[in-house]
């Protein structure tokens, strides 16, 4: 039996099959795939979703044996995106990059300035 490259992902819903998510695999070779639309305090039984390998055999798209996903409870939903032109000021929380843009947005000069440190101490306290 042929290996078979695969080059996405499915995850599907195991009570109709439906697909929730499909993602490429990255160049580096791995495969990274979320459901999404759960609220917190939704509980995910074993198996409930499955994910399958998708790749092509002769030009027909095959899919691999189902993986069942393990159970588990969403405890959280995700923070939102910090907007560096929004009111709210960079913390520690924040990337190098996101606090620069911070800055750039609120018309604060940080130049010659590299480090998360500096940085944060142009953000004004007031």
């Amino acid at each position: 039996m042929a290996e078979i490259p695969w080059t996405k992902a499915r995850i599907k819903k195991a009570a109709d099959d439906s697909v929730i998510n499909e993602v490429e695999k990255a160049e580096s070779g791995v495969i990274t795939a979320e459901i999404t639309g759960l609220t917190s305090g939704t509980v995910v039984a074993d198996g409930e979703y499955y994910v399958v390998g998708v790749g092509m055999i002769s030009g027909v798209e095959n899919e691999s044996v189902k993986t069942n996903i393990p159970g588990f409870t969403v405890t959280t939903s995700p923070a939102p995106a910090f907007d560096p032109n929004g009111e709210t000021k960079p913390t520690d929380a924040q990337t190098i990059d996101e606090i620069k843009a911070w800055l750039t947005a609120h018309s604060i000069d940080f130049s010659g300035k590299t480090l998360k440190a500096d940085l944060l101490a142009l953000v004004p306290a007031e």
